[in-house]
């Protein structure tokens, strides 16, 4: 898991391609999901289950909002848009969030969590277009429109539970 999260944040596009082809993976990515929100649930110093819960329901809207919108409106013959693969690589590509167990810290905690956040979407955005062998722009676009369906149900849904939405 250490090499496959390394490789995939330092964008070595061998580590991401091979964990497309790795279906156990999914389960290592999930932990790595699960670890970003107890990464979270520190830093922002909440509930560790509805964090962790956050966290993977987040990573699947995600994955799915990317696929949907790469399958039905962006899709080319030389590309490839599989569930599975998008949901391993983007898995794995949210380890900088892990910056976040140290958001408490009075002004270097938020730089250091807004710095993983942006990290995190870089490496999102390398994941994806190794996974579905898009152009930079298609890419941009997607990683973009899907963080934005994803936050913003993630924000309806907190809203009709009762969720802090910094949590989500």
């Amino acid at each position: 898991i250490i090499d496959r999260t390394t490789g995939t944040v330092t964008f070595r596009r061998v580590t991401v391609i091979s964990i497309t082809a790795d279906r156990p993976a999914t389960l290592e990515a999930g932990i790595v999901v699960a670890l970003v929100g107890l990464a979270t649930a520190i830093g922002y110093r909440t509930d560790v289950t509805m964090a962790i819960a956050g966290a993977l329901i987040g990573w699947g809207g995600l994955a799915s909002a990317i696929w949907f919108i790469a399958d039905r409106f962006m899709s080319t013959p030389t590309s490839r848009e599989d569930f599975q693969p998008l949901v391993r690589t983007i898995g794995y590509a949210t380890a900088p969030a892990m910056l976040n167990v140290i958001h408490f810290i009075w002004w270097l905690g938020p730089l250091a969590a807004g710095f993983g956040t942006l990290w995190a979407f870089a490496a999102t955005a390398f994941a994806v277009r190794q996974t579905t062998r898009f152009g930079w722009l298609r890419v941009i676009a997607l990683t973009v429109g899907g963080g934005i369906v994803v936050n913003v149900l993630g924000f309806m849904l907190a809203a009709i539970a009762g969720i802090a939405p910094q949590v989500w």
